[in-house]
């Protein structure tokens, strides 16, 4: 196989599918570099770079009506990612509470 070959198409590492999975799925990442964190949703990607789009929308404490809603885009070299968190099942406060304390909820259940 040529270099060429390999640079049009790469090998997907973990890394590389997290994140397409992500921009598949439109799921927020958090992206962390040597140049600091980043968080967004992905837009764009490829063998490169990662693109992510963050929206700050002011909360109402910090006064919202008198806030702009802001939006920033980074581009972020891949081989310069030492880590992503990205966000994998979102669980109600009873169905953390059963995976916490199994023995717990079976117990409840049988009184």
């Amino acid at each position: 196989m040529s270099n060429f070959s390999q640079k049009v198409n790469p090998k997907p590492n973990l890394l590389y599918q997290r994140l397409e999975e992500a921009l598949q799925q439109g799921n927020e990442v958090q992206v962390v570099s040597s140049c600091g964190r980043f968080f967004g949703i992905p837009s764009a990607l490829d063998e490169d770079f990662l693109e992510l789009v963050n929206l700050y929308i002011p909360s109402e404490e910090e006064g919202w009506e008198d806030e702009p809603y802001e939006r920033t885009v980074w581009l972020i070299k891949i081989s310069e990612i030492v880590a992503v968190a990205y966000p994998i099942q979102s669980l109600s406060k009873a169905q953390l509470e059963s995976l916490i304390n199994p023995s717990q909820t079976v117990f409840e259940s049988e009184d």
